[in-house]
């Protein structure tokens, strides 16, 4: 299957249109994954992401920020890079920034250091129950706090967090952007709908050993996934996947990327 050449200067996935109708059914948001990769699937150079995508995966992700009512990251990708999870000036319009969800079991979360802060942006932070309180003071300072039950592991309740998001803050669809641990806990636990993949033309290889790949654990069983389309911008390869194969999302005109 050909991947679509994406004409130079036109926005990647800009026709993209997200399901709506399992929103009045669904307990949860629908979840779609943006990541990018090397070819010899390295997920970070050096520790940072940043050191991977080019600017046409960095439209993308704005594209994608754009129709999503929130981005969710964990607070372990915070901690490895300066970010921002808001859209540009120029990207915003008549859409409002999307709500910026950080997950944390511990309350390790440096907003004021590591996160580039927007002020029509709202900061809302998941915490673990077991986190202390001095951590949940200090970080209701700069965002909103809400507890969320562990698991038996001791980690965040997933299951439980996607309920708040979608109940009590009304997330119907949410982007996470990494890291590769979250990635990992959302796909194995079913709560992922699709996945985002930018191959970026270079080679890591060794120079960068402890680099992770877009995910990190293994898998009880091997998970297929169903192209949903394929662009080409410059070197870059823009791939999208169903992650559920047999409940292909309605997904609009982006579907046309697999047979022009």
């Amino acid at each position: 299957m050909p991947a679509r050449e994406w004409p130079e200067g036109t926005a990647v996935y800009k026709d993209l249109d997200l399901p709506q109708s399992a929103h009045a059914t669904r307990t949860r948001p629908y979840v779609f994954i943006n990541m990018v990769s090397s070819v010899d699937g390295k997920a970070t150079v050096e520790g940072k992401a940043s050191g991977i995508g080019t600017a046409a995966d960095r439209q993308v992700m704005r594209t994608l920020r754009s129709r999503a009512d929130a981005v969710m990251i964990g607070a372990g990708t915070l901690r490895a890079e300066k970010l921002s999870l808001s859209l540009d000036d120029e990207d915003t319009g008549p859409s409002p920034n999307p709500l910026a969800v950080i997950l944390s079991n511990t309350g390790n979360v440096p907003l004021e250091s590591n996160l580039v802060r927007d002020e029509r942006q709202k900061i809302l932070v998941l915490l673990a129950d077991s986190a202390g309180e001095a951590a949940a003071r200090d970080l209701g300072r700069h965002a909103t706090v809400v507890r969320v039950p562990p698991t038996s592991a001791g980690v965040i309740d997933l299951a439980n967090a996607m309920q708040v998001l979608k109940a009590e803050h009304e997330i119907h669809r949410l982007l996470v952007e990494g890291g590769p641990t979250l990635n990992h806990a959302l796909i194995s636990e079913n709560l992922a709908d699709e996945l985002f993949i930018t191959l970026a033309p270079m080679l890591v290889g060794r120079q960068d050993t402890d680099a992770p790949t877009i995910l990190d654990g293994s898998l009880t069983e091997t998970q297929e996934l169903h192209l949903l389309s394929a662009y080409l911008a410059g070197d870059e390869l823009f791939r999208r996947y169903a992650l559920k194969p047999g409940q292909d999302p309605d997904i609009g005109p982006d579907q046309a990327a697999l047979t022009t």
